[in-house]
């Protein structure tokens, strides 16, 4: 399953990098600026404020899931901490701190 999501968007990637190639080699009175602008849309929207129901919908997480996901990153970060071969090296610097000059 995966290896065929991967080969699907490995086609839809390459079709969107070849695509304006092919078309300006076949025909060069091709117009490509509709593969070349996608995002045309979003930069127009920049300036304008959200429209109500944008301004509306925002996302909460749950704070039971989020509760949950914090565990599991805390005590994965928490590991290293508490390893046996952990060797601080703050201890070993011993230079005073720069002086500041104006």
């Amino acid at each position: 399953m995966r290896v065929r999501i991967a080969i699907f968007f490995s086609i839809v990637f390459a079709s969107l990098i070849v695509t304006p190639t092919v078309i300006s080699l076949m025909d060069a009175s091709q117009d490509i600026s509709y593969f070349l602008n996608f995002n045309e849309e979003e930069e127009e929207n920049k300036g304008k404020k959200e429209s109500k129901v944008d301004s509306k919908l925002k996302i909460h997480s749950s704070n039971f899931l989020g509760f949950i996901l914090s565990d599991k990153f805390q005590i994965s970060k928490n590991i290293r901490f508490y390893s046996k071969n952990y060797v601080s090296e703050f201890s070993k610097v011993t230079t005073p701190p720069p002086k500041f000059v104006l």
